[in-house]
C-alpha cells in the first residue's frame, strides 16, 4: 500500500481524522527526514514540536536552585525543599493516570498544560525565596498530573516497533534547544541575576505553546473508546489510583523488580540535588555562565549524540540491560566530583567539573530513554497510563527521601555524599543485571 492509499484510509477511518497535517509540515517537518510508517512519522511530528518548545522551558529552568540560593538567598533547607518538591509532586502521577486512563488524552493535556506552563508567568511577581518555592510547587504539581497523559499519547501515536528509536531522535532535537537555553540563561543571569523573572515567564509561555500543539495531535482509533466510561468521583480519583498502584506492583513482578532497581539509581541522583548549588558555587566558585555551560552543552552533549543509540539498544536488549550500563556510567559522575575537593587551582577545578558533567550527560542520555519508555514497554500494548503513573509516583516516593538525606549528609562532608551516591548507582546497576537474568526480555515485550 503506497502513501496515497494510507492517507485515504486514515482520512476516512473514525478516530484518524486529524492525521492529515498541513502541506508545509509534510514537506519541511520531520515527516520527510525519518524512516518509519506514515502514521509513526505524523505522531513524531507533533511530539517533536511539543518536546522542542518544552526544551526551551526546561533549559531555562535548569538553574532554578542556583537562582534560589544566590538571587533570593535561599537556605540549605529551602534548596533541599525545592529539590524535593520537583520529585515529591510526582507522587500525583497515579492520580493523573486515573484521570486519563481509557480516555482521550488531548483535552486533559490542553487544560493541564495551560495550568502548568502558564504558572511560569507568576515568576514575574516573585519577591523572596518562599514565593519562588510556591510558584515552583504549582508547576511541579500540575506537571506531575500531566506527564502520564503525555507518555500515553506517545504510545498511542507511535508503533512499538519504532517507539524507542524515534523517541531518541525527539530527545536529541529537544536537547539541542534545551542546551542552548541553559547556556544562554547563565550568561543573562551573570549580567543581572534578577532577570530570572522574565526569563522564566517567557520560557513558560513557549512551553505552553508546545502543550497546545500536542493537544491538537491525532489519537489513533485504538485508544478512542466507543463505550461510555464511568463518571469520575471521589473514590475513583483518590482511592482507586492508590489501590490500582498497589495491585499493579503485586501483579507485575518484573515491573516491580525493575522499579526497585530504578529506585536505587534515582536515590543516588537525588542525593546530590541539594548539594550541587553549594558545591559548584561555594567550593568550585563557578559563575552562572560556567554552571550553565556545565549543565547545558556539556551535560546534554551525550544526550544529543547518544539518545538514538540508546533507543536502538533498548529496542534490541530491553530496559533492564540498558539501565545496567547507564547506571554504571553514572557512578563515575560523583567519583569525578570528589577530585574538586583536592585543592586544585580554579582553572583545574572548572575542568574537573566540566569533564564530570560530560560523563553525566552520556549516562543521562540513556536515562532519558529508559525513564520515559520503560513503562510503555512493560504495558505490553495496553494503555500505558497506569504504568507511567506508577513509574512517576515511585519517583515521587524517592524524592521525598533522597534530597533531604543529601542535605543532611552534606553536614558530614561533600565527599561522603559523593561516595554514597556512587554506591547507590552501582547497586542499581547490579539490580538491573539480576533483573535481566531472572526475567526473560521476551516476557517484558510480549
Amino acid at each position: 500500500m503506497n502513501a496515497s492509499h494510507i492517507i485515504r484510509a486514515v482520512k476516512y477511518t473514525p478516530g484518524y481524522e486529524w492525521f492529515i497535517t498541513p502541506h508545509w509540515l509534510r514537506r519541511f517537518g520531520p515527516l520527510r527526514l525519518v524512516d518509519g510508517s506514515l502514521l509513526d512519522r505524523i505522531g513524531l511530528h507533533f511530539y517533536t514540536l511539543y518536546a522542542v518548545l518544552g526544551g526551551v522551558m526546561s533549559g531555562t529552568f535548569t538553574l532554578n536552585s542556583f537562582v534560589l540560593k544566590e538571587a533570593l538567598h535561599g537556605t540549605t533547607f529551602q534548596v533541599a525543599l525545592i529539590s524535593m518538591l520537583g520529585s515529591v509532586c510526582l507522587l500525583l502521577g497515579i492520580f493523573g493516570s486515573e484521570l486519563v486512563d481509557g480516555r482521550d488524552k488531548r483535552p486533559f493535556i490542553f487544560w493541564m498544560g495551560l495550568i502548568s506552563r502558564g504558572s511560569f508567568v507568576l515568576y514575574l511577581f516573585v519577591w523572596d525565596a518562599w514565593s519562588f518555592i510556591g510558584v515552583s510547587a504549582l508547576f511541579f504539581v500540575s506537571n506531575a498530573l500531566l506527564m502520564p497523559a503525555v507518555f500515553a499519547m506517545w504510545q498511542a501515536n507511535v508503533s512499538s516497533a519504532s517507539r524507542s528509536r524515534l523517541w531518541g531522535l525527539t530527545v536529541t532535537v529537544s536537547t539541542i534547544v534545551s542546551m542552548a537555553c541553559a547556556a544562554g540563561t547563565g550568561y543573562i543571569l551573570d549580567f543581572n541575576q534578577f532577570n530570572f523573572r522574565w526569563l522564566f515567564a517567557v520560557s513558560g509561555l513557549v512551553g505552553l505553546l508546545g502543550t497546545l500543539i500536542l493537544a491538537q495531535s491525532p489519537l489513533r482509533g485504538k485508544y478512542k473508546l466507543n463505550t461510555e466510561l464511568p463518571a469520575l468521583n471521589f473514590r475513583k480519583l483518590l482511592i482507586e489510583p492508590i489501590n490500582g498502584f498497589v495491585a499493579l506492583l503485586k501483579r507485575d513482578k518484573p515491573f516491580l523488580h525493575f522499579e526497585a532497581a530504578f529506585f536505587l539509581y534515582g536515590s543516588a541522583l537525588m542525593l546530590m540535588f541539594p548539594v550541587m548549588p553549594f558545591y559548584l558555587k561555594d567550593v568550585i566558585g563557578m559563575s552562572y555562565a560556567e554552571i550553565g555551560i556545565a549543565q547545558g552543552p556539556l551535560a546534554m552533549a551525550g544526550v544529543i549524540m547518544l539518545s538514538p543509540v540508546w533507543g536502538k539498544f533498548m529496542d534490541g536488549r530491553g530496559p533492564a540491560a540498558l539501565c545496567s550500563v547507564i547506571f554504571t556510567i553514572l557512578s563515575i559522575f560523583p567519583l569525578s566530583l570528589m577530585l574538586g575537593l583536592r585543592g586544585y587551582d580554579h582553572g583545574s577545578l572548572i575542568l574537573i567539573v566540566y569533564c564530570a558533567y560530560l560523563v553525566f550527560g552520556i549516562g543521562m542520555s540513556g536515562i532519558n530513554v529508559a525513564w520515559s519508555l520503560a513503562p510503555v514497554t512493560f504495558a505490553r500494548g495496553a494503555d500505558a497510563s497506569p504504568y507511567s503513573g506508577a513509574h512517576v509516583t515511585i519517583t515521587g516516593i524517592r524524592g521525598a527521601i533522597a534530597p533531604l538525606m543529601g542535605a543532611l549528609l552534606m553536614n558530614i562532608s561533600y565527599e561522603f555524599v559523593f561516595y554514597c551516591s556512587a554506591s547507590l548507582f552501582l547497586l542499581g546497576a547490579v539490580g538491573m543485571v539480576l533483573h535481566r537474568r531472572h526475567y526473560r526480555y521476551e516476557a517484558e515485550t510480549s
